[in-house]
This record gives structure tokens, sequence and C-alpha cells, in this order.
């Protein structure tokens, strides 16, 4: 230490130890810049694969969602067809009811009937009920007079 001194003036080791400090700074600096520049690179990458992994999760989800979308649309096709199904067996046996066995029908099952035949049309039911409909508007609304 006074070799130190003796060599250099108190003012040059000050000016060698605030020559350290900026170098030191700047390798401290450089370090962080470059750690920063490597973890922009790499979560760029990582950032990159997990969109690519959000896409493909989106995609996946799509695909079920429009595979459902078309079970749903056979399950309701049945449904409507069910439906009418039971409109038609449902009007038949109204039309056997009043036209055989009573031979008249009164406004309310003939309105409740017309609003039952109203959706076996919607539901695209198209056949003999429209025959039979006919029949049931014709029937005497009153009970035949003894």
């Amino acid at each position: 230490m006074a070799q130190l001194l003796a060599t250099y003036s108190v003012a040059e080791i000050l000016v060698f130890i605030v020559l350290l400090a900026i170098a030191t700074k700047g390798v401290v600096t450089f370090w962080d810049w470059g750690a920063e520049r490597l973890r922009k690179v790499f979560h760029k990458e990582t950032q990159q694969e997990l969109d690519r992994d959000k896409i493909n999760q989106i995609a996946e989800k799509q695909e079920k969602f429009f595979d459902d979308l078309q079970e749903m649309n056979k399950k309701i096709s049945i449904l409507v067809d069910s439906d009418k199904d039971d409109i038609k067996a449902f009007i038949t046996d109204k039309y056997h009811h009043f036209c055989y066995d009573k031979k008249w029908i009164d406004d309310y099952s003939l309105d409740c009937i017309e609003r039952r035949y109203s959706h076996y049309k919607n539901e695209g039911g198209n056949s003999f009920i429209a025959t039979l409909m006919g029949e049931l508007k014709a029937l005497p609304k009153q009970p035949p007079q003894p």
C-alpha cells in the first residue's frame, strides 16, 4: 500500500477508483442489457408458441362446437319428425272421435285441433291430414237434435 502511494498520487488513485467504478458500472449495464435482450428473444419465441397453442385450442373448441351443433341439428330434426307424427296421430284420433262417434264438433275442440294442425304445417307436415281437417271443419257445431 505504501509503495502504491509512493508511485501514484492521491489524485491519481482517486481517478483509478472512479474509472474502476465506471468500468464496473459499464460491465453491469452491459450484462443487464445482454440478459434483457436474450430474455426478449426467448420470450418472443415463447410468446409465439403460447399464441400458437391458444390458436390450436380455439380451433379444437370450434371444431367440437361445430360437431355438437351438427348433433343438435340431427336431434332437433328427430324431435320435429316425432312431433309431426304425434300431431298426425292426435288429429286422426280426434277425426275418428268427432266424425264417426259424435258426428259434430264443438268450437273449442275445433280451435284446438286447428292450432295443432297449424303447428303441423309449420313443421313441414303435408299429407292426408288436410283432408281430415276439411271434414272436421264441415261437421255441425251443435249436437244433432234427437
